[in-house]
Formats: C-alpha cells, sequence, structure tokens
C-alpha cells in the first residue's frame, strides 16, 4: 500500500472492507425486516458469489466497489434512524468517509459517487450536516491529491494522465471494443438459471431501497457507454444490485413461519453456492500461472524463474505477487529466441505443454491445464535482472498498439 507494510497488513485491511459489508448490510436488513432481514441480507452478502470472490478483481476495482456499498449502506441506516426520529450523524460521516474513498480508489466511479452525495444531501435537512458531509467527504481526495504532488509531482496526475490516455487519445480501446449489451450478456452467463430469479426479487426491494437500485444501475449502464468493457469495471454495481434482490427476499421470508424460514434461508445460502460454479471455472483458468509461479517460488533451488507465455497473457501471471518469500528474478518471454539467450538467468520455467519442442527441460514439475512448471537446470549464472519483466511487458504493449504480431507460444 506504499507504506512499508507486510502483506499480511494490506491483506487485513482488504479483508476488514470486505466482511464490514455483511454487517453493514445484515444490519440494515435487521432495520428493515427483523430477524428475517438481518438473516437474508448477511448471508447473501457473505456467499453471493460476485462479492465472495474477490481475488479475480483488480485492487482498485474490488475495493472501490466494496467502499461504495459500505457508503450506501451506511447511509440507508441513517435514513431508517431519521425516519424513526432517531436523527444521528455518525452513519451519514461513514458513508461521506467511504464516498472519498471510492473516488480515490477508482475515479471512474465519480459519477456513482456524486449521485450518491446528491441523495444523502437531500435526505438531511439542516445545511451545517449537508456542510459537514461535503467537507468529510473531501478529506480522503485531498489526502490523494497530496500523495500524487509528492510522488507525481503534480495536481492530480494520476487522474488526469489516466482520463487523457483513455478519453482523447482512445487507448482503451486497443484493448478489445464491445457492444452495448455486453455487461448484461456477461451478467447471464454467470449467474444463469438465477438470473431471473434476481431480476423478480430486485423488482421487489426497490420498494424500500431505491437508493442502491437506482446507483447499481446508473454504473452499469454509464460504463455500457463506454467502448472498452471488462467485468470488473462494472463491480461496483454488484453489492447494490445484491443488496436490493436480499431486501427483497426479506419482505418474503418476514411472513414465513419460524421452520419454513430457516429452510428458505438454507435454500439461499445453497443457490448462491450453485450460482457460483461458473464463477469457479473462471477461477480456476485463470489462477493456473499464478499457482505454477507460486509453486515455483517455493522450490529450494530456484535462482531465477521465467514466463514464456503469449505476449498477451503477461496479465495473467500475478507478476511478483506470488513471490512473496523470497528474492527470486521474474522473467517474462514471449519469442522463443529471446528467453533461449537468457538460459543462463533462470532455472525454471512456466510455460505451454508443448515447451520441450522449443527448449531444453530437465523435467516438469508440475502442471495445470495447459501450462508446466519445467525445470531447466541446476543452477543460474549471471546478475539477476528485476526490471526485465516490466520492460518485456511493455515491448509487448507497445507491439500490440502499434499492431505488430510478435511470435505466441500455441497450446
Amino acid at each position: 500500500m506504499g507504506l512499508g507494510l507486510p502483506v499480511l497488513a494490506v491483506k487485513l485491511v482488504f479483508a476488514v472492507l470486505s466482511v464490514s459489508i455483511i454487517a453493514v448490510f445484515a444490519t440494515l436488513g435487521g432495520m428493515l425486516y427483523g430477524r428475517a432481514g438481518a438473516l437474508t441480507c448477511g448471508v447473501m452478502a457473505a456467499l453471493w458469489p460476485d462479492l465472495l470472490i474477490g481475488a479475480d478483481r483488480t485492487a482498485g476495482e474490488f475495493q472501490a466497489g466494496n467502499t461504495l456499498a459500505l457508503a450506501i449502506g451506511l447511509a440507508m441506516i441513517g435514513r431508517q434512524l431519521q425516519l424513526q426520529g432517531r436523527d444521528n450523524l455518525k452513519p451519514y460521516l461513514g458513508c461521506a468517509v467511504f464516498l472519498g474513498l471510492t473516488v480515490v480508489l477508482r475515479f471512474q466511479l465519480a459519477p456513482a459517487v456524486a449521485l450518491s452525495m446528491l441523495w444523502v444531501l437531500f435526505w438531511l435537512p439542516k445545511w451545517r450536516d449537508r456542510s459537514a458531509i461535503v467537507l468529510t467527504s473531501l478529506l480522503p481526495v485531498l489526502a490523494l491529491g497530496v500523495v500524487d504532488g509528492m510522488t507525481w509531482g503534480g495536481f492530480y496526475p494520476s487522474i488526469i494522465n489516466n482520463f487523457y490516455v483513455n478519453i482523447f487519445k482512445s487507448v482503451s480501446k486497443n484493448y478489445g471494443v464491445m457492444p452495448f449489451y455486453y455487461y448484461v450478456e456477461s451478467i447471464i452467463s454467470f449467474w444463469q438459471f438465477a438470473f431471473l430469479a434476481f431480476v423478480f426479487l430486485f423488482v421487489k426491494g426497490m420498494k424500500r431501497a431505491w437508493m442502491p437500485a437506482v446507483i447499481g444501475t446508473v454504473i452499469i449502464f454509464y460504463h455500457s457507454l463506454i467502448a472498452h468493457k471488462e467485468t470488473s469495471f462494472i463491480y461496483a454495481a454488484m453489492p447494490l444490485l445484491v443488496l436490493v434482490a436480499s431486501l427483497g427476499l426479506s419482505s418474503i421470508l418476514e411472513k414465513l413461519q419460524p421452520r419454513a424460514f430457516a429452510a428458505a434461508i438454507a435454500v439461499v445460502a445453497m443457490c448462491c453456492c450453485m450460482a457460483a460454479s461458473p464463477f469457479k471455472q473462471h477461477m480456476n483458468m485463470v489462477s493456473r500461472i499464478p499457482a505454477l509461479l507460486y509453486k515455483a517460488s517455493q522450490q529450494e533451488d530456484s535462482c531465477g524463474v521465467a514466463v514464456l507465455i503469449g505476449s498477451d497473457e503477461w496479465g495473467d501471471t500475478g507478476g511478483y505477487s506470488q513471490f512473496t518469500k523470497r528474492d527470486i528474478p521474474l522473467y517474462f518471454y514471449y519469442d522463443k529466441a529471446d528467453i533461449q539467450n537468457a538460459s543462463h538467468q533462470y532455472n525454471y520455467v512456466v510455460s505451454y505443454r508443448t515447451y520441450r519442442l522449443i527448449g531444453d527441460a530437465l523435467h516438469a514439475v508440475a502442471c495445470k491445464g495447459y501450462y508446466c512448471l519445467y525445470k531447466t537446470a541446476q543452477t543460474c549464472s549471471g546478475a539477476p535482472d528485476y526490471s526485465q519483466f516490466e520492460k518485456m511487458v511493455t515491448r509487448a504493449e507497445n507491439q500490440r498498439v502499434s499492431g505488430q504480431d510478435p511470435w505466441l507460444v500455441k497450446p
């Protein structure tokens, strides 16, 4: 996180953000529908696959979605306290902090954050309270400006440069242009049979949860207007949609007898697990290379690990994130000539099963799907190059953007 903290501390912060969603959703469900609402919203937040499986999301997208969900959940809790005659500004202040953090983590969610802020300000009758909320939300944003100034030396360059490159230079289009309906199609393909039931519950839950329903829908809509689309871009909408559907289900379960209610909760948990099956298959596919890299880093004689895969697959490696315990250089290659000329720098290779056709391997240590971990030498010679991975990624991306077709290793 840029503070010199150990990996465990970073994971702990992210875990707290994720688990907090369960607590906030359960609290809101309990306020609206009693025990039925608390259990239903808590179980859905804990078991719905989009919220449960975060490893496939980049940190900014996933955690910004969590902070936005916490912000809206706290805002709705504050609203319920208002309606009960118990005015309390603390939930709204917490909402403001998380709204600011959302912009810091992913500025692309700024339109959704702005709409959320307007919604909260509309609920607050006093201008003093409104001013406190606005100023509180600006604190994380101002902190980002200070950090940007210290690291990049300018006025919010991390945001401005990203916006300029992707919007005015249209660099994002080089990564693919998808149709307007891409996100809806993706959601249906992942949720499958659960989609229709989810839509029914979502519509039913909108009666008591217009705020998350509208904001979640808006996030999907305006991201659909952007040419380049990735499912992780709309993760922030998922917790909000799940909250609305959970409240819709709570309104049904509230009317059931205790035994029927317990059975219904079991069905909800089962449906969440069943809906996760497409996610599990996808996660297994994208985790194969990182798993092999981790295994390579655990080999006692490992002194250098090379990855020989397609030039557009470098993002699936996880980079140095798998090398948390040992000081081992990681090399990335997509050209067979390059990897053969640098064979003295590594003694393990992660590549396709066809690697034996182009390189020397003492033996295969392990295989997962199309990929295998090979041992190629007993030791390494020459100075390690810890910047090679970054240089090769830059080279591959430049070639792809310019339309060149670099050599690929075929499975």
